[in-house]
């Protein structure tokens, strides 16, 4: 059955796993880029992530996110100048009496939390205003299949800011 959460609007581009339960326990690897690729949250500074005000409002609230959904896990996140990527596990711990959490419910809330909160930061501290939405429509999701899967994304999340220079969407030396 087609569920209209599955595709992307205006297309019949699929943008999740069709057929799998995102409430499954498991880690997810989620990649959210900002609108138009724009660089809002920091700069690479000789291969480390300098963030800035906005950048870390983005990580106070990911390090937020186990207290709103405590069957959540932020096992790792690097914040770059356009994108984010996080590793999360989800419904891991089989003690906990919470409903079974949905990976679409905890990026939407991420995503709506961080949008509000840089709204506010361009009005009241004059934030680089970002042009119609802070994020880009959907998000790119792994599920992470074994072990050996989850050490390689831990390693790719704390290497990405050394591999800044070689990203397509970079646009300078040093943004």
């Amino acid at each position: 059955m087609k569920r209209p959460e599955d595709f992307r609007p205006g297309t019949t581009r699929r943008v999740r796993m069709k057929g799998f339960d995102y409430r499954t326990p498991s880690y997810y690897f989620v990649t959210v880029c900002t609108h138009n690729r724009a660089c809002l949250l920091g700069s690479v500074r000789n291969e480390e992530m300098v963030l800035n005000h906005a950048g870390q409002m983005i990580a106070d609230i990911t390090h937020t996110l186990t207290e709103r959904y405590p069957q959540a896990t932020t096992d790792s996140f690097v914040i770059m100048p356009n994108h984010v990527h996080l590793l999360i596990g989800l419904n891991l711990d089989i003690h906990l009496e919470e409903p079974a959490l949905s990976l679409i419910n905890v990026v939407h809330w991420w995503k709506t939390q961080t949008t509000v909160r840089y709204i506010a930061g361009v009005k009241l501290s004059g934030w680089t205003r970002f042009e119609a939405h802070l994020w880009q429509e959907g998000y790119h999701d792994h599920i992470v299949r074994n072990d050996r899967d989850l050490e390689t994304l831990r390693i790719y999340v704390a290497e990405n800011p050394a591999r800044w220079g070689k990203d397509i969407y970079h646009d300078g030396p040093d943004w």
